[in-house]
């Protein structure tokens, strides 16, 4: 039996590995700092988590497996390279993985998550069906070794997208992000787009992204395009209504018009990840009916606007954007559902290199909202970089929405007290980072619970 060490088995990428290599035999001991539900699962599945009796690498494993937390400089590792073992990132080893087999991935600086989601849900109506999804989804926990597909999300956080290829691959939009992986270059992240672009047989690319666009129109081989906006796509939305429970819309799909159809999601960007999971699954040979179907059950993953109950009359949400795009993509959805509602955004930045990166341009979708609260910056391991501070974000915020009322909260408690301060019967509460500010969900709960 083949056996692999994975450190920093717990993050949601890894975990999801942890799985597939127990399902295809191996034996798997994971590493990781911290315990919880998911070390739960993995134990239940066959990993080995944080055995007590592991205390050094030996030549009984195949390879070692890092996450993007785990720095080259970790023992574990320095051990594997001087017995001759080999080390792969996360993405390597999915490759490795994924690349024998009929692979539909998808790529993009937002909306991968979702849309592989759908895709894989789409799919499984007719097809057996694997998939490796980036957040929290029951998909996740399921593995078939007699898929016919593999629908993967790729990262481009550190290139790896670029080792994967196969049947089909869907292009959500590319945006300024990771930068530091590409030399701080725009043009080198386009550039790497394109070349993943060329490693597979049918490539879709969202038109209405126009960076995504423009890199596709570089390349000459055959694109399928999708539009929520023009009509002259492969596949385009033919009409559609923002309702408080979700979307409903009809969609033109290579020529034939779609019957209409209702998705437990909410946004303009959930329209344009449906209209590429249709036209995918189309492209498969599933019928309309079928892709009805996979719509209409359609779990959206953890932490992707996850409606988290209604409190004294306050409607709760969490999600996982950090970045301005996604920000206000997420903010646009809340404000499209439900125009007429007040809408409190306590907010939690992702990451000091991300805040260095992004700069003002972090406050920008913060106009939206009728009150925000800022939160510390989650490092995600990262140490602090000079001068970029929370003072600093909270500034930017406030400064650049001068008509809406922004606040500091130095922990969650803090932003749970303001948070039920403010909220009266109608309003709408979202968390917003992919850190853990969905603790402070449960603060504000307690505090509307117990009369504010």
């Amino acid at each position: 039996m083949k056996k692999v060490l994975m450190l920093g088995v717990l993050g949601m990428g890894m975990s999801r590995l942890a799985h597939i290599y127990v399902s295809l035999g191996y034996e798997v001991v994971g590493i990781d700092l911290k315990e919880g539900e998911t070390a739960s699962f993995l134990r239940n599945a066959g990993v080995l988590v944080n055995p007590r009796e592991f205390r050094e690498v030996d030549k009984t494993f195949d390879r070692i497996v890092y996450s993007s937390a785990v720095p080259m400089s970790h023992p574990y590792i320095q051990e594997a390279i001087k017995f001759g073992i080999p080390v792969l990132k996360r993405g390597e080893a999915l490759a490795e993985i994924v690349n024998g087999s009929k692979s539909v991935v998808v790529a993009g600086t937002h909306g991968k998550t979702t849309t592989t989601s759908l895709i894989t849900e789409i799919l499984s109506k007719r097809y057996p069906v694997n998939a490796y999804i980036g957040g929290e989804h029951p998909r996740n926990r399921e593995f078939n070794k007699d898929a016919k597909f593999f629908v993967v999300e790729s990262d481009e956080s550190d290139k790896t997208f670029l080792l994967l290829k196969g049947l089909a691959c869907v292009v959500t939009n590319i945006d300024k992000d990771h930068l530091n992986s590409y030399n701080w270059d725009f043009e080198n992240l386009k550039d790497a787009f394109l070349e993943f672009m060329k490693h597979f047989e049918n490539v879709f690319v969202n038109k209405d992204d126009l960076v995504a666009f423009e890199v596709s129109k570089r390349a000459s081989f055959k694109k399928f395009y999708y539009s929520i906006r023009d009509r002259y796509s492969d596949a385009f939305l033919e009409d559609f209504a923002f309702e408080e429970d979700g979307l409903s819309f009809r969609l033109n799909v290579f020529k034939e018009k779609s019957p209409r159809m209702k998705l437990r999601a909410y946004g303009v960007q959930n329209l344009s990840n449906a209209l590429a999971a249709v036209a995918v699954g189309r492209l498969m040979g599933l019928s309309f009916d079928e892709i009805c179907e996979g719509i209409s059950s359609f779990e959206m993953p953890k932490r992707r606007l996850e409606f988290k109950g209604v409190e004294d009359g306050v409607t709760l949400f969490d999600d996982h954007a950090d970045h301005p795009t996604e920000v206000e993509a997420t903010l646009n959805a809340i404000r499209s559902h439900f125009p007429l509602r007040k809408i409190i955004a306590v907010f939690q930045p992702h990451r000091y290199s991300r805040v260095f990166a992004l700069k003002e341009t972090i406050a920008k979708p913060f106009y939206i909202p009728d009150y925000t609260i800022v939160l510390p910056i989650y490092s995600a391991f990262e140490k602090p970089i000079e001068g970029i501070t929370d003072k600093l974000v909270f500034k930017w915020i406030k400064e650049m929405n001068p008509q809406r009322e922004v606040f500091y909260a130095p922990d969650f408690d803090s932003a749970g007290e303001m948070a039920s301060s403010i909220a009266r019967p109608g309003f709408i509460v979202v968390t917003l980072g992919p850190g853990d500010v969905y603790f402070a969900i449960e603060k504000i709960r307690v505090k509307l619970r117990r009369g504010r």
